[in-house]
């Protein structure tokens, strides 16, 4: 196809360039990539719709921290599901008697994910039973 460069010159047309080849296969990769992300979304947000939050809480050590002990923990999400404002609490027993809790809250815990985060005890949790389990948390 041929034009006018728009000078008004007699005789002088531009050729413009064709298509090539690897120009058409670069767009037709993005366009399966673009496609397959779509589809996987929709087909995620279709087969994970009425599941719950799969947490299990997971502790990884203990830290003396000044006057207190800090036990970190690891939280893992094992489902499709999101849980937010998700309360984690600790206890430390001595038999059938609880000497202490503490709790903490993870704002936001996406599918398939891990957060960690930690309990503060004045008592020394070596000493104790310690009991640590998820207790609630909200949908987003």
């Amino acid at each position: 196809m041929k034009r006018q460069d728009g000078r008004g010159g007699e005789g002088r047309e531009k050729q413009i360039p064709r298509t090539s080849p690897w120009e058409w296969l670069a767009a037709a990769v993005g366009l399966v990539l673009v496609a397959g992300a779509i589809g996987y979304l929709i087909h995620f947000g279709l087969t994970h719709r009425d599941e719950v939050p799969a947490v299990r809480v997971e502790r990884t050590d203990v830290v003396a921290a000044g006057d207190a002990h800090v036990v970190r923990f690891r939280v893992v999400n094992g489902s499709g599901a999101t849980a937010a404002e998700l309360r984690v609490e600790g206890e430390l027993r001595d038999g059938d008697v609880a000497i202490e809790r503490s709790e903490a809250v993870l704002d936001y815990l996406p599918p398939f994910s891990e957060r960690k985060g930690g309990l503060l005890f004045r008592h020394d949790p070596s000493r104790y039973e310690l009991l640590i389990r998820p207790t609630g948390y909200s949908d987003p």
